[in-house]
């Protein structure tokens, strides 16, 4: 019996494998001989907007700003003695014209003290007077003095005449010479009195200044008890009562002056030099609507710094002298006008992206990005704002977009929809 032969065994095993090559033979055949599809283009998107043609005007720029009514300096009154509250006689929120009566205090020891330093100048006027006699004494009895004198002194030439003689002793010539001395020394007094006399009365005269000086002071202090508004005058707060036992400086009322009132509107960083260049070249005015009719409000200054918590300059304005009642902390919109200016570009708001940009339309139908400077924004009569826009790289009939797109970029397809 015969056994199989080597080929005959391996048969069975490359049998899978022969399979598997003929199918990837098959299968890559078949891939090589598909019909292939043509490629086509995806359509280009565009975004609808909608587009202006632009023309250089001249036109007056303005700037809405907000402002709020304030007093200058608001005035805190304080009492300047000891005494007790008599009366208060203003109330909070009213208006008083200056010189009014708004508080009342005890004058009893004003006036106690004010008669106390009266009595001191009348001593000290009388110590002056006083002088003044003893001056012209001292001057009369200098004369007399001075006579005596003489006669003392041929006293003595007669005293030495006799006693040279032998006819008058030596003690009684003594006695003699001892008078004339004791007059001479009298007489060196009153001359130092006399001679002393301008010290004295100067020292006496400032003792009667110093006095004079406490006499007006205890005056003062009696004019104080009546506190008086110091201008026309409305009251924000009493700050004390009746009865109430004052000191120096204990606050009394707060008040401020209601002819003064200025309106502070804050300007943006980005104006400050070009409103600064218009008030220094001329007047500045700005336009409100006070109570239902037209105002204008003139810009009288600049404040001098930039307060903390603030992006801008305050702008300060006068109110016009027949103002209506106003009180601190209202708000009022106002339109800043700017000197006209020429070559500038007038567009809806919807036109400018960020703060300092357009998009115009190439001749591609694609987005252009342009820099610009917004010059303000001016109003027109039937209320539409436009924004007033200057930029070198802006020409008269370019298209700019007015609609705002989410996605804004430069070279972006768009189709213009009028």
């Amino acid at each position: 019996m015969h056994e199989p032969s080597g080929s005959r065994r391996m048969l069975p095993r490359l049998l899978p494998l022969i399979i598997l090559a003929l199918a990837a033979l098959i299968t890559t055949a078949l891939v090589l001989t598909r019909e292939r599809p043509e490629a086509q283009e995806a359509p280009l998107k565009r975004w609808n907007v909608s587009a202006v043609a632009i023309t250089p005007i001249r036109a007056t720029p303005e700037l809405t700003l907000y402002g709020q009514f304030e007093p200058p300096q608001v005035t805190r009154l304080s009492s300047a003695l000891n005494a007790d509250v008599s009366r208060i006689l203003a109330v909070e929120g009213e208006f008083l014209p200056a010189g009014s009566l708004l508080i009342e205090l005890d004058q009893r020891e004003a006036e106690l003290l004010l008669r106390q330093r009266k009595a001191e100048l009348s001593a000290a006027e009388a110590r002056i007077a006083a002088e003044q006699v003893r001056h012209r004494h001292d001057l009369k009895s200098l004369q007399l003095e001075q006579s005596v004198q003489a006669l003392n002194s041929d006293r003595v030439k007669r005293a030495e005449s006799l006693q040279a003689r032998k006819l008058l002793s030596q003690e009684q010539l003594d006695s003699t010479r001892q008078t004339y001395r004791q007059q001479a020394l009298a007489i060196e007094t009153r001359r130092q009195a006399i001679a002393d006399h301008p010290n004295r009365l100067a020292q006496l005269t400032a003792e009667r200044d110093r006095i004079q000086s406490l006499v007006d002071s205890a005056e003062l202090d009696l004019s104080r008890t009546r506190i008086q508004a110091p201008f026309n005058t409305r009251i924000l707060s009493i700050d004390t009562a009746a009865g109430n036992r004052v000191r120096p400086g204990d606050l009394l009322l707060t008040l401020y002056d209601s002819d003064r009132l200025q309106l502070r509107a804050q300007l943006p960083d980005s104006w400050r030099t070009q409103v600064a260049q218009a008030l220094q070249a001329g007047s500045v005015f700005a336009i409100a609507n006070w109570a239902g009719e037209p105002v204008q409000l003139q810009l009288d200054r600049l404040a001098a710094r930039v307060n903390p918590g603030q992006a801008g300059v305050d702008a300060l304005f006068q109110l016009p002298a027949q103002a209506p009642a106003l009180l601190p902390g209202q708000t009022l919109q106002l339109q800043l006008q700017l000197p006209p200016r020429d070559g500038v570009f007038a567009l809806p708001p919807a036109a400018l992206y960020g703060t300092d940009r357009l998009y115009r339309l190439a001749a591609d139908d694609r987005l252009q990005a342009v820099p610009v400077e917004v010059a303000g924004q001016r109003h027109l009569p039937d209320g539409e704002r436009q924004l007033l826009v200057t930029s070198a790289d802006l020409q008269p009939g370019d298209r700019i977009i007015t609609t705002q797109l989410p996605n804004a970029i430069g070279g972006l397809p768009v189709s213009v929809v009028e």
